[in-house]
């Protein structure tokens, strides 16, 4: 048999894209990612079974170790943290609004970090605790969940990622905003820094201002897409509806929302 040029490209073609099948799996498309393959949990998928055994043998297979749905750790190992603050951050993810989309997490609780005030590696969460008040520091915490969210929770699937919806609103690119973007197509002046930060400014602002996202949402078309997509893909209908922690009445602009103090009280008893 004689292959010709085309025969040949023929079956290149058609053996990549079986090995694209075949080995496409979910990736992710976010501002932080980390994958790590735990070795123990591959093993024990296997039960070990022995290939001779009497009446009185019983082979038990291992349980594998189920991990918790949060671990705290701190920065450095020895230090001094206020009980107050890591219960109220104990209080927002075993909250029936975030468990079940942050979850698992390491969170490391860092006293020397002063910048970035948050951080997120992988499902790793990094938060200062040198913040200097409780509303800034639950606002930088739930920014920084918007992450975590747009990471893990919202699949993401070899042919498509639920968060491209809500890129595609304002964003061409990573940090290219779409020629007719203005400001008013933003909660904040930080969410104009990239598709990702545009993602957890909303986030946080649907959950601690939602009444003013929507006030606003209906004077801009953009902004209202953004608020239907918390709405219908994140939270469902009834979640934070009209709330509002705010101390003060929000500015019509800010640079950033982390900065807008709330009363802290009114937020952790709504979301119990």
């Amino acid at each position: 048999m004689h292959f010709t040029h085309t025969d040949f490209l023929k079956f290149f073609l058609y053996t990549t894209v079986f090995f694209l099948l075949f080995f496409g799996y979910n990736t992710v498309s976010g501002p932080y990612f980390e994958t790590t393959f735990d070795s123990a949990s591959i093993q024990n998928q296997e039960v070990p079974i022995s290939p001779v055994f009497t009446e009185q043998q019983v082979i038990i297979p291992k349980k594998s170790a189920v991990k918790p749905s949060l671990t705290i750790a701190f920065n450095p190992d020895y230090t001094k943290i206020d009980n107050d603050v890591v219960n109220h951050l104990k209080e927002i993810i075993q909250s029936s609004y975030f468990q079940t989309k942050t979850t698992p997490l390491h969170l490391v609780l860092d006293s020397e970090r002063q910048e970035p005030r948050g951080q997120v590696v992988g499902n790793k969460l990094i938060l200062s605790t040198t913040i200097p008040s409780d509303s800034e520091q639950l606002k930088v915490f739930v920014h920084e969940l918007g992450h975590i969210v747009d990471i893990f929770y919202l699949k993401k699937g070899f042919f498509a990622d639920p968060s491209d919806v809500f890129y595609a609103l304002s964003w061409e690119s990573f940090n290219t905003k779409k020629k007719e973007q203005k400001m008013t197509n933003f909660v904040s002046g930080y969410a104009l820094s990239n598709k990702y930060e545009d993602f957890s400014e909303s986030f946080s602002w649907y959950v601690f201002h939602n009444e003013d996202f929507l006030k606003r949402a209906k004077k801009d078309t953009i902004l209202q897409k953004k608020y239907d997509f918390f709405k219908y893909k994140v939270f469902g209908m009834d979640a934070f509806i009209d709330t509002s922690f705010w101390i003060d009445v929000p500015k019509d602009y800010n640079w950033d929302t982390t900065k807008v103090p709330v009363d802290t009280k009114k937020y952790l008893y709504y979301i119990k």
